[in-house]
């Protein structure tokens, strides 16, 4: 067994992948070791292609701005592993995720004893760690984010309060379906019977399978366009500002420290989702505690701003409909010669529409590869889907490049999230 940190770490990094499986049976052993920890208190659940991150991040900060202890489950992490399990936004210490991990550990190492076939795979050895920590803390609510898809991802164990759908695009196709249909079914599997279902506007061919899981399982539906909407969205301060309105009225000024037409979507979406759980719970949850939580909701690697001076962003667009809201919000920091683009793409992703959105932009775009990653996409893939694309051996040369020549410019360094992170720890200093 580990005794430090690292080891730890190394014990989990070590487990098979996240692959779809048919059933948690081997979680649910590990879970009713650990007491059932997914079966107490009140759960949040939130799935979706694109911004499941962000509104993960915003419900969980107006909530913990009401008053409420709130833990917060997501993935990836972008500086340290610790984030991927937060209380009231704040990632667990080393000695606490240590402990977790033993506990875990202990009970997976019974399990095998037992049946040497026995296999947890590591989503599922840090969904147990999550969940046993939120126990422990005694949270009043967990904001829980989805792996991949919904209703074959490990933390679908729960019964949440609430589900959310951030949007449905075409991502993971091989394990979640090749069609929106297929992969709207598979997410609508996070909506159980008895909880609230919020939803961002989704395409028809999402909303279909949605409304169809919601009618089945006697879930009350919330759709943005429909319940709830949006008006008077503009870039302001560096984030987004916009005014939402449902039913119970109107709520102005309100405000996020993320770039992007998109992200008032997701805000949006959060704030329905935060008041609904309230309203269940019968907690108070007023106007200001809303618009000072989304203030408050800094989430890394979407549209960041990292440095001013030159000025440097970073956004983990990884599929094509998340380049698509990226380089929407790309605009705001100027035209042709006012930024340059830096980007890193899996050769796994679809790599063809995604080089022909960047190049269709105005921007010049130099590629590089995702560093330390078997699935990064080489300079071969690159300049097979285009022959002229501008291929750097790394993110660093390429920043060196453009800082030499112009260092005015906006460099915007995008695509996928193993880049990103790697780019804002090495910048920040906190690799």
């Amino acid at each position: 067994m580990f005794t430090d940190y690292d080891g730890a770490l190394a014990f989990i990094h070590n487990l098979p992948r996240l692959t779809k499986t048919a059933d948690h049976t081997n979680l649910l052993k590990v879970l009713a070791a650990l007491d059932h920890p997914e079966r107490h208190g009140h759960f949040i659940h939130v799935t979706g292609t694109n911004g499941k991150g962000s509104t993960t991040n915003m419900i969980a900060s107006i909530l913990q701005r009401s008053g409420l202890t709130v833990g917060m489950f997501t993935s990836p992490f972008i500086n340290r592993f610790n984030e991927r399990i937060q209380i009231d936004r704040t990632p667990i210490s080393d000695a606490e995720l240590l402990n977790l991990a033993q506990q875990v550990a202990g009970i997976y190492t019974e399990l095998r004893a037992q049946d040497s076939d026995f296999v947890l795979k590591e989503f599922e050895f840090v969904t147990a760690m999550g969940f046993a920590a939120f126990a422990q803390h005694n949270v009043d609510v967990a904001v829980i984010e989805v792996g991949i898809g919904g209703a074959h991802d490990a933390t679908t164990v729960i019964q949440p309060d609430v589900a959310v759908i951030t949007n449905v695009a075409l991502d993971h196709t091989r394990i979640l379906g090749h069609t929106i249909a297929a992969i709207a079914t598979e997410k609508s599997g996070i909506i159980k019977s008895g909880c609230d279902t919020v939803t961002a506007d989704l395409v028809a061919d999402a909303m279909g399978p949605v409304r169809e899981r919601t009618t089945a399982v006697g879930s009350k539906l919330a759709s943005l366009g429909d319940a709830f909407a949006i008006s008077g969205v503009h870039y302001k301060n560096g984030g987004t500002a916009f005014k939402y309105q449902d039913g119970e009225g109107s709520l102005s000024g309100l405000w996020v420290p993320l770039a992007g037409d998109y992200q008032a979507h997701n805000a949006a979406v959060a704030v329905r989702a935060a008041k609904t759980y309230a309203r269940r719970q019968q907690w108070p949850l007023k106007p200001m505690e809303i618009k000072r939580g989304l203030q408050a909701a800094t989430v890394p690697a979407r549209m960041e701003v990292i440095s001013t001076e030159p000025t440097i962003v970073l956004d983990g667009a990884h599929n094509p409909d998340g380049m698509r809201h990226a380089l929407g919000a790309v605009s705001l920091f100027g035209g042709a010669g006012d930024v340059v683009i830096i980007a890193g793409i899996l050769h796994d992703k679809d790599l063809d529409t995604m080089m022909g959105q960047l190049a269709r932009t105005e921007w010049p775009v130099i590629y590089v590869p995702v560093p330390d990653n078997p699935r990064a996409a080489t300079a071969t893939e690159y300049t097979a889907v285009d022959s002229d694309a501008d291929v750097s051996p790394s993110w660093q040369d390429a920043l060196a490049l453009i800082l030499a020549g112009d260092a005015s410019r906006t460099v915007v360094i995008m695509g996928s999230l193993y880049l990103v992170s790697d780019v804002r720890q090495t910048l920040l200093g906190t690799k």
